[in-house]
């Protein structure tokens, strides 16, 4: 008989199933509760977030580092995330592991200082922590296309996404650098040399470097549309032990309606296609929480998340603690057991809402949970005490005037106990500096001391 595509992509699911052993069909069973030390790193409660393309001039020389590393301790904060990976996959460090960022958008980077030690130097001087953060399972920028190993020595690594191409509004499955739309070049978490290669980045800096902390970011899928590459459909045909697997019908197909309208029509394994995605990114955190215990286990791990916890599923993580049972409909009886918040010492929770207070939101026809206010208090909710939760206001949200800025910093901290504030080329372009200077030392541990 001849073999068909049909007859080999069933084998292929197979042979993977039976090369995992079907361990991955009841790992949610196998997640551990309580994994962190007894003692936790105590955390920062101010920190300030640096992305060197969007302040190229500070990675220029040792000067223009310590003139910003002065000022943060001046305004009153503790803590520094510097993003060490950036969205592209280059660091900014001498790496023997990843491509170092040597230029963007025509600024040129200086390699012949190493900003990352010198950062640390500069903090630690002035009793600052230098905390390290990764763009995580990002390896590419789509508007500077072939530019990061998702582009290059890894093509092969792009997540594959099925949705509509907004170049010709035609639905397809392919690589994401194919599709018009988005700005990261994501790559599919599941994979393990994807993972295992992040992994070696993290393990590098806490080898080479004395940083307070692991942030990371974009640890994460694309979205909904992701992953739908040959590789995921046979782990996913393994964890709900179905090798007839229509793919992607099974999961979900998408319809196009009237004038072009996209429409996701939910197969019959659609949420525990969420469930497994979701349980790939706890395992990784996993490895991570593992790798850096064994390496620096003083060391805190944090992590960067959106706050619209009932809709983030479709970027496919769960930050909640996994004894938090999610009342949601697109949640299986087991979803929670995906949970990762008590593998982290700090969940920061981006509160990026045109709403501060949840009457706000209410009397605007919203739910409470989309604004500042509300949205910090589900945070806490979901996450249940299992880690300290701080809220990230964007400074870079002109949406926000001056006064609703400085009212959001506020309630943020009220709310959570701390406050985190993204980032350096925005608080300079909103002239934020005195604001920040006089709230930091003084009213914020008035409006903070309740949530300690």
């Amino acid at each position: 008989m001849q073999a068909t595509p049909q007859i080999f992509a069933r084998a292929t699911i197979i042979i993977t199933m039976l090369c995992v052993g079907f361990s991955s069909i009841n790992f949610a069973q196998k997640r551990s509760t309580a994994i962190s030390p007894p003692q936790r790193p105590v955390p920062a409660r101010r920190t300030f977030w640096v992305s060197p393309p969007a302040t190229p001039a500070v990675l220029q020389n040792r000067e223009a580092i310590t003139a910003l590393v002065e000022q943060v301790k001046r305004a009153g904060f503790d803590a520094i995330i510097l993003y060490v990976k950036e969205l592209n996959g280059h660091v900014i460090y001498p790496s023997r592991i990843a491509p170092r960022l040597t230029e963007y958008k025509g600024v040129r980077y200086p390699t012949d200082f190493d900003p990352l030690q010198i950062f640390i130097e500069e903090a630690h001087k002035r009793n600052l922590r230098l905390h390290a953060g990764f763009e995580t399972f990002t390896e590419g920028n789509k508007a500077f296309p072939g530019v990061g190993v998702g582009y290059t020595t890894h093509k092969d690594w792009q997540t594959v996404a099925y949705d509509v191409d907004a170049a010709d509004r035609k639905i397809k499955r392919a690589a994401w650098g194919d599709f018009k739309q988005g700005i990261p070049l994501f790559v599919n978490a599941a994979l393990p040399a994807v993972q295992d290669y992040e992994l070696s980045i993290v393990k590098e800096v806490l080898d080479r470097y004395t940083v307070d902390a692991v942030v990371l970011d974009r640890a994460r899928w694309q979205g909904l549309n992701a992953d739908f590459s040959d590789y995921s459909r046979a782990r996913f045909a393994g964890y709900v032990n179905d090798p007839q697997l229509r793919w992607p019908e099974d999961v979900y197909e998408i319809k196009l309606g009237e004038g072009g309208k996209k429409r996701i029509v939910e197969g019959k394994h659609y949420r525990k296609w969420l469930e497994w995605r979701a349980g790939v990114i706890h395992d990784y955190f996993m490895r991570l929480h593992d790798l850096v215990r064994r390496t620096r286990p003083r060391v805190a791990l944090e992590d960067y998340v959106g706050s619209w916890y009932p809709e983030y599923n479709e970027v496919g993580v769960n930050w909640a603690s996994n004894r938090h049972k999610v009342p949601y409909r697109w949640a299986t009886p087991d979803y929670h057991k995906t949970g990762y918040a008590q593998l982290l010492d700090v969940l920061y929770v981006g509160l990026y809402y045109a709403n501060v207070t949840e009457a706000e939101a209410i009397a605007k026809g919203s739910s409470a949970w989309r604004s500042i206010e509300g949205a910090a208090k589900l945070a806490r909710e979901v996450t249940m005490g299992d880690t300290t939760v701080y809220g990230v206001i964007n400074y870079g949200d002109d949406a926000l005037p001056d006064a609703e800025l400085e009212r959001a910093t506020r309630v943020a901290a009220k709310e959570l106990g701390g406050v985190s504030i993204f980032e350096a080329s925005h608080v300079a372009r909103r002239r934020k500096w005195d604001f920040l200077t006089n709230f930091l030392p003084t009213d914020f541990y008035k409006l903070a001391e309740t949530k300690k």
